[in-house]
């Protein structure tokens, strides 16, 4: 029995179970829906390009080059791909049926000792495009077919679409060490062509994280596109009432209403949303932002006191279990793009479940606390605003480079464009029949 005992010490001497840690991640779906509540595609494009030496899929470059390797397989197979250029946009093969974008997750460990992790991450309606440091797995993009001769006749543009108004499911996977709080301080956090998002997503207490080739960073970073409903209706009455329904089936236990427009800004922070629950809220409930102290330029003209906004955004991504550093970090990271910008949008965190189901996580060794803090922006365009875009489009000659210009560079362009196309059909329809001329009887 001694020697049993002796010998099992042993074993468990010469196989070392993992030090306990916890994984914290934050990140962003954005949508945009008409006030109707339909969710409308073209959400594909980008609003700054990502640092030179973030990952990414042949053809979803954005700041990138395309891998060498990569790039001489389409060549010798499909012909050089004459994809668009585009001044804004995710890489440059065509995508369709994008009503979801997903931006910036970061994961992050938190852990006293060293250990190596593999981790993977499933995207349920989606492809990640976009990662760092490099995966050792994942996803592999559909292509269209080899062309018969390459070199005279590539493979035309259009066969290169995606498609994600039909099922798709992307994934991901990693294999990193995680380096010892000690060693993480001493690692090289600066790279010359970081971005200043790119920086402010990193927190000192976080573990560093390093490849076998030697990327290092603080996190681990991944984006992509898609097409689901993340799960909170949207929809603006004729009244300017904004009426929100949880359809996630959970508990929505943060969320943040904010608008800039011509008059000003406006804001409203309520502790969550119960699952099936509704709530209205009219334009008169948003409280007003001053002009004092921090001020933040308004797109709309102007400045305004950031401080009760920034400070209501970072305590509730903190009470929804992020560290204050964290919070801090996805508020500053999107603050320009949240909080700067023209438009009614409303910022909810997602119930845990909602985001294991669209994003399921698997990391071994398995932490013993995961912290995941989804927050759906939902871009909202209120009835006057519709009606607005509605007359700009009608316009025709030198008036037209207007509404041109909202399609061809605002951010939510493409989706614009495609809520006054389904106006503009319901309008058609309802129009009533021209009288015939009785001359012509």
């Amino acid at each position: 029995m001694k020697t049993c005992i002796h010998l099992s010490a042993l074993f468990a001497l010469s196989f070392p179970t993992a030090s306990a840690y916890d994984l914290h991640e934050w990140g962003t779906f954005t949508t945009v829906a008409g006030s109707d509540g339909v969710l409308l595609p073209g959400l594909q494009r980008e609003e700054v390009e990502l640092p030179s030496f973030v990952h990414a899929h042949f053809g979803f470059e954005n700041g990138q080059q395309p891998e060498a390797e990569k790039f001489a397989s389409v060549l010798k197979t499909q012909g050089y791909p004459a994809f668009p250029s585009r001044d804004k946009g995710l890489g440059k093969r065509p995508v369709s049926g994008v009503t979801v974008k997903m931006e910036t997750p970061v994961i992050y460990f938190h852990s006293d000792t060293a250990f190596h992790a593999t981790v993977k991450v499933g995207f349920e309606g989606g492809t990640i495009s976009q990662w760092y440091p490099n995966r050792s797995g994942g996803e592999t993009l559909p292509e269209p077919p080899p062309s018969a001769d390459p070199e005279k006749h590539p493979v035309p543009v259009a066969l290169w679409n995606l498609d994600f108004a039909k099922p798709y499911h992307g994934a991901i996977a990693w294999d990193v060490d995680v380096l010892s709080p000690a060693d993480s301080k001493a690692a090289l956090g600066f790279k010359p062509r970081d971005t200043l998002n790119w920086m402010r997503a990193r927190v000192p207490e976080a573990n560093t994280v390093r490849t076998t080739k030697g990327e290092t960073e603080n996190y681990l970073f991944y984006r992509g596109v898609g097409n689901f409903t993340p799960g909170l209706q949207t929809t603006v009455s004729p009244d300017d009432t904004l009426h929100l329904k949880n359809l996630t089936g959970g508990d929505i236990p943060y969320l943040l209403v904010f608008e800039q427009d011509s008059s000003g800004v406006h804001w409203t922070a309520r502790p969550g949303l119960k699952a099936g629950e509704a709530l209205e809220i009219s334009k008169s409930a948003l409280t007003r932002a001053g002009a004092n102290n921090s001020p933040t330029y308004s797109a709309t003209g102007g400045y305004y006191d950031n401080t009760p906004i920034y400070d209501a955004m970072r305590t509730g991504l903190a009470g929804c279990g992020l560290l204050e550093s964290e919070a801090n970090a996805m508020v500053q990271t999107w603050w320009s793009s949240y909080f700067e910008t023209e438009g009614l949008r409303v910022f909810w965190v997602l119930p845990a479940a909602t985001t294991d189901k669209l994003l399921p996580l698997s990391v071994s060794p398995a932490p013993d606390k995961t912290i995941r803090v989804m927050v759906g922006r939902s871009e909202v365009i209120r009835p006057s605003r519709e009606a607005e875009w509605l007359a700009l489009s009608q316009k025709t000659g030198d008036d037209a480079s207007q509404w041109k210009y909202v399609v061809d560079y605002d951010r939510f362009g493409l989706a614009i464009q495609e809520r006054i196309r389904d106006l503009r059909k319901a309008s058609a329809a309802k129009a009533p029949l021209t009288p015939p001329d009785q001359n012509h009887l």
